[in-house]
């Protein structure tokens, strides 16, 4: 529901915002958990964390609150609007630092309770593919055939948690033992779904046959100079 007044405006950065923070710096530092990817699991705990943090607002500083929000009484904002920038500023305390602190101090004290450092990224799929520059790629598919093609500036991946695809945007024909023969002439990409395939790599150097030196615009140099056999 979209507030419709300032009210209802005012009680959604009290009650929620607060924990909506938090659980998006929380779930930033220590990674996803399987529990919470349930939109009414997120918004029961982003509530829950809000109350709690508006609970200890009201104990450390609750009369300068009521004071900041009310004002003289002429209205239940009539603070806000007298001291916006008092307001402005106690908002973003209250509601994106606070919250945000709280969690960065919870995934530290987190971190060296344990022996190992946890890697946050969810899934093998997004490690494969995150901060990775321009290469080759090539799959085999369940079906036994193999997809190659070059993954570029206008490529794109797929991240967690949708489910996992790849578009490359320069298609290669492929011999069927998985090695590139040649960039497929007038390509547009070819796009590939991670449930299709039973092996996909990764060619950092790759290794394809001399390709037609007739390129597209713009593309990629580092393409255009991979000149050797891929294996």
């Amino acid at each position: 529901m979209v507030p419709g007044t300032v009210q209802q405006l005012t009680i959604l950065l009290i009650l929620v915002l607060p924990g909506v923070f938090y659980q998006a710096v929380r779930e930033h530092l220590r990674g996803a958990v399987a529990a919470e990817q349930e939109p009414q699991n997120r918004i029961v705990r982003a509530i829950a964390a809000g109350a709690l943090l508006d609970a200890a607002y009201a104990v450390a500083a609750g009369p300068w609150l009521v004071r900041l929000l009310a004002g003289q009484g002429k209205g239940p904002v009539a603070g806000v609007l007298a001291h916006p920038r008092e307001a402005g500023l106690a908002a973003l305390l209250l509601v994106v630092l606070v919250p945000a602190g709280i969690a960065w101090a919870e995934a530290r004290l987190d971190r060296r309770r344990r022996r190992a450092r946890y890697e946050p990224t969810p899934t093998a799929w997004d490690a494969l593919f995150r901060d990775r520059g321009s290469c080759f790629v090539r799959a085999r598919l369940k079906n036994g055939l193999w997809v190659g093609g070059w993954l570029g500036s206008r490529s794109a991946v797929s991240a967690y948690p949708q489910p996992g695809d790849v578009y490359l945007q320069a298609q290669y024909r492929m011999g069927p033992d998985g090695r590139f023969l040649g960039r497929v002439p007038d390509t547009g990409g070819v796009y590939l779904r991670a449930a299709d395939i039973d092996v996909l790599e990764v060619l950092l150097r790759p290794t394809a046959p001399a390709v037609p030196s007739t390129r597209a615009h713009g593309e990629e140099g580092a393409e255009h100079d991979t000149t050797s056999q891929a294996g």
